[in-house]
C-alpha cells in the first residue's frame, strides 16, 4: 500500500510523559527502497525532554485478499504507550503464563455433541450436490466479506476431514464422488487472469467459475492438497476393490478428462512447486512457505503411492524425487528454536496446521520432536502474551489456549481463530498417542514438553500420554467455553479481549478441524484402553489425517 507524505499529530496515551509535555508530531513518508509501507518518527518543539520512539506503521492486507490492516511498530513501546487514532493496532500485552496442564475427567464433548458439530459440517458441504463446499454460508463477515464460495484449499481440506472421520466410506462415498465430479468442472474452466486454472483460489457456487475479482494469486497449496485428498480416497477405493470410478476420473488409463484429477494437479506440482505464491492466510508472497512446502511433500508421497497401484512406475519415481528435493530444503525452516513459516513471517499458526495436515509418520518433524514442541512452545508464550481472554480464561479456572493465526496480526482486531486453536488440540492428541509407544524420552526433549505443557516430571508411556491427552481436552474445553452460548456454532474468531465469537459464522474449516481431533482424541484413548494394539507398531503410536 503505497503512501504519500504525510503528517498526523498522534496523541500518547496517559502517564506517559511527565508535565509538561513537549508538542509532539509524528511525520510519516515512504521507506527508502519500500514503497509498501511508510516510516515514521516524531518530532517534537523539545526533542531532548522526552525519550521518543521511532515507530513504523506496517500494513499488510487483509485476510481472504480484503482492505489492507495497519498497527504501529516502535522501538520503544512502552515509552509512548499506546498510540491512538486511525491505523492504531492493539496495545502491547504483559507478560503472563497459560497453563496448559489439565487432569481430564472425560471427553470434552458429548457424544450429541460431536453428532451436532458434525451436522453443522455436513450442512456446509456438497452444497446442492454440486460437490462444492462453502468457507462459510454468510455472505457478509465483516471486514472479510463474502465467504460464500468454494476456496479450494478449504474445500481439500474439508472433504479430507469428511473422509478420514467418517464410520464408513459408506456414510461419505456419495459426497466424494460429487467432490470429484466438481473438481473435473473447476480443472476445465478458463481462467480470467491469465493463471493456470489449478492455482485460482475460489470458485462460484455451483457453477464452479474462477472468482473474477481481484485477490492474493497464485495459490500454489490448493493443487497439493486436492490431490493429497483425491489420491487418498482412491487408495481407499482400490483397497475395497472398486478400482472401476478411480479409472474413470481419478486416474484414468486411456489419458481423458488430463489423465485424472489426480494426475492432472500434481503433474503441475512437479513442475512448479517452486513458482511464487500466496500464504495460507491468502496476504504475503514468498516461494518457501513451510507450510506449502511441507504439505507438498506429503501430497506427492500418497499421489506415488496411487501411481504405483495404478501401474505408473514412472510417475510414482517423478512424484519421490521431487518429494525428495523438497526436503532438501524444510529442515532450513527450523531455526533451533521453534519452526518459522517464513523469512517474512515467523510465528505463524500455519506451522501447526502443516505438522497436521502434512505428517507422514516418518519422523521429519514428528509429534513429539524437538522442532515440532520448539513451535508450541514459541505460540504458547505469543498467544498467551498477546490475547487478554487467554489470561482472563486462565485466572478464571478454564483450561487450555486459544490461538491465534501470527504475530502481530491486526486483521479484524487480531483474534484467536478457532480452526488454530482445535489444530493445536488435534496435535496435543497426536502427541500423546506417539507417548504411549516411544521407547524412551530424552532428557532435552522431556525438558520441552514441560515447557510446552507444564506436564510433571518422571512420566513415561501411559502416565505421559494421559497427561498429553489431558492438555488436548483443556483446549477444547476452552473452545468449547466461547461457543458453547451460540449451540455449539462455530465463527472463525473469538475476541480477543472479551471472548464473544465474530466473524465469517459457520466457518467449514471450524468444524473439520474439530472432528478431526475428536477422531483423534478416540484413536489416543483405543490405545490407551487396549494395550494389545500398543505394539501394532508406528500405525498405533500416531494418528496421520
Amino acid at each position: 500500500m503505497a503512501i504519500s507524505r504525510f503528517a498526523a499529530v498522534a496523541v500518547l496515551t496517559a502517564g506517559a510523559l511527565a508535565a509538561p509535555k513537549p508538542k509532539c508530531e509524528l511525520v510519516c513518508e515512504p521507506c527508502p527502497g519500500d514503497g509498501g509501507h511508510p516510516c515514521c518518527a516524531w518530532k517534537c518543539d523539545d526533542p531532548l525532554a522526552v525519550p521518543i520512539p521511532k515507530c513504523e506503521l506496517i500494513c499488510e492486507p487483509g485476510p481472504r485478499g480484503g482492505h489492507p490492516e495497519c498497527a504501529w511498530k516502535c522501538d520503544d513501546p512502552k515509552g509512548a504507550g499506546q498510540l491512538q487514532g486511525s491505523g492504531s493496532g492493539p496495545a502491547p500485552a504483559q507478560a503472563s503464563k497459560c497453563p496448559l496442564a489439565y487432569k481430564t475427567s472425560g471427553a470434552p464433548f458429548s457424544e450429541a455433541e460431536v453428532a451436532k458439530v458434525r451436522s453443522y459440517f455436513l450442512s456446509n458441504i456438497d452444497i446442492q450436490g454440486s460437490g462444492a463446499v462453502v468457507a462459510a454460508p454468510d455472505h457478509n463477515t465483516g471486514p472479510g466479506g463474502d465467504y460464500n464460495f468454494h476456496w479450494e484449499r478449504d474445500g481439500a481440506l474439508s472433504m479430507h476431514a469428511l473422509l478420514f472421520t467418517s464410520p464408513s466410506l459408506h456414510d461419505v462415498d456419495e459426497h466424494l464422488q460429487h467432490y470429484v465430479q466438481w473438481v473435473l468442472k473447476v480443472q476445465n474452466m478458463s481462467d480470467p487472469h491469465g493463471i493456470d486454472e489449478r492455482t485460482e483460489p475460489k470458485y462460484t457456487i455451483p457453477d464452479g467459475r474462477p472468482y473474477e475479482g481481484s485477490w492474493c494469486r497464485p495459490q500454489t497449496d490448493g493443487p497439493a492438497l486436492r490431490a493429497k485428498t483425491l489420491s487418498d480416497y482412491a487408495l481407499v477405493l482400490l483397497a475395497e476393490g472398486r478400482s472401476d470410478f478411480v479409472k474413470e476420473k481419478i486416474w484414468t488409463e486411456d489419458g481423458s478428462h488430463k489423465g485424472g484429477v489426480v494426475r492432472f494437479d500434481l503433474d503441475w506440482l512437479v513442475s512448479n512447486w517452486q513458482q511464487n505464491s500466496c500464504d495460507l492466510w491468502e496476504e504475503v508472497q514468498s516461494s518457501d512457505f513451510f507450510w506449502g512446502r511441507y504439505t507438498m511433500r506429503a501430497s506427492l508421497h500418497t499421489g506415488a503411492q496411487l501411481a504405483e497401484k495404478m501401474g505408473d512406475m514412472a510417475a510414482a519415481e517423478r512424484y519421490r524425487r521431487v518429494k525428495a528435493e523438497i526436503e532438501q530444503g524444510l529442515m532450513s525452516h527450523y531455526d533451533g528454536t521453534f519452526v518459522y513459516e517464513s523469512t517474512g513471517r515467523r510465528k505463524d499458526s500455519a506451522v501447526i496446521e502443516a505438522f497436521n495436515v502434512g505428517d507422514l509418520g516418518d519422523g521429519m518433524f514428528a509429534p513429539l520432536s524437538k522442532q515440532v514442541l520448539g513451535t508450541v512452545i514459541a505460540l504458547n508464550e505469543l498467544f498467551c502474551n498477546a490475547y487478554d481472554i487467554n489470561r482472563k480464561d486462565s485466572a478464571a479456572g478454564v483450561p487450555g489456549i486459544l490461538y491465534g493465526r501470527y504475530e502481530n496480526d491486526s486483521y479484524n482486531g487480531g483474534n484467536p481463530w478457532v480452526l488454530l486453536s482445535a489444530s493445536l488440540a488435534l496435535l496435543l492428541y497426536r502427541q500423546a498417542a506417539a507417548a504411549v509407544t516411544a521407547a524412551a524420552i530424552d532428557a532435552s526433549t522431556y525438558l520441552l514438553l514441560k515447557q510446552a505443557y507444564g506436564i510433571a516430571d518422571g512420566l513415561a508411556g501411559t502416565e505421559l500420554a494421559e497427561a498429553l491427552l489431558g492438555a488436548g481436552d483443556g483446549v477444547l474445553l476452552r473452545i468449547k467455553h466461547h461457543v458453547q452460548a451460540d449451540d455449539l456454532h462455530m465463527r472463525e474468531q473469538i475476541s480477543r479481549s472479551d471472548g464473544s465469537q465474530t466473524s465469517a459464522r459457520d466457518l467449514t474449516w471450524n468444524y473439520a478441524n474439530m472432528l478431526k481431533a475428536f477422531k483423534a482424541r478416540a484413536h489416543c484413548e483405543a490405545l490407551l484402553s487396549s494395550p494389545q494394539k500398543k505394539d501394532s507398531g508406528n500405525a498405533a503410536s500416531m494418528l496421520v489425517i
